[in-house]
């Protein structure tokens, strides 16, 4: 989590740091937006293992290569 507040309550009668407030609002949009992403990655490796076990042995073999290399990376 980030540590700074985004409502800094000083930064209302200050004009000059407003673009500073919406810096932050911005970083911690992309922060939430980022971790969304990381979980629903997670979620489609874990449903692709789930379904490719089932496919066979080739693709399940390739399914886990993608899945080990996904989480390397």
């Amino acid at each position: 989590q980030i540590a700074h507040n985004s409502t800094i309550p000083a930064l209302a009668g200050n004009g000059d740091l407003r673009p500073l407030q919406d810096l932050i609002t911005a970083e911690k949009s992309v922060l939430l937006s980022l971790q969304r992403l990381s979980a629903d990655f997670e979620k489609s490796s874990e449903l692709l293992r789930a379904w490719g076990v089932g496919e066979g042995d080739d693709l399940g073999v390739c399914i886990h290569t993608f899945i080990a290399l996904r989480h390397g990376s």
